[in-house]
């Protein structure tokens, strides 16, 4: 199962957080590419659960405010 993550929404907290996509990605455990095609309008933004995770602890936020997909089946809320 894939989740359609809201780019918008990890654009906004990621920079009102100061980081850059390299420093998200590094804090996530995620590739950079993987920040760039979810913030990208013409990518499909479509990422494993377990992506999703990974970027909501290090954003410290709940992963199903990230996706935009009904389904939110696979997240869970990991405060880091």
């Amino acid at each position: 199962m894939y989740l359609t993550v809201d780019r918008h929404k990890v654009r906004g907290l990621r920079t009102e957080r100061g980081l850059s996509q390299q420093e998200l990605a590094g804090r996530a455990g995620v590739y950079k590419r993987t920040l760039q095609d979810i913030e990208s309008p013409s990518s499909s933004r479509r990422q494993m659960p377990e992506t999703v995770n990974k970027i909501a602890a290090a954003l410290d936020v709940d992963p199903r405010s990230l996706a935009t997909v009904a389904s939110e089946r696979g997240l869970r809320w990991q405060k880091g």
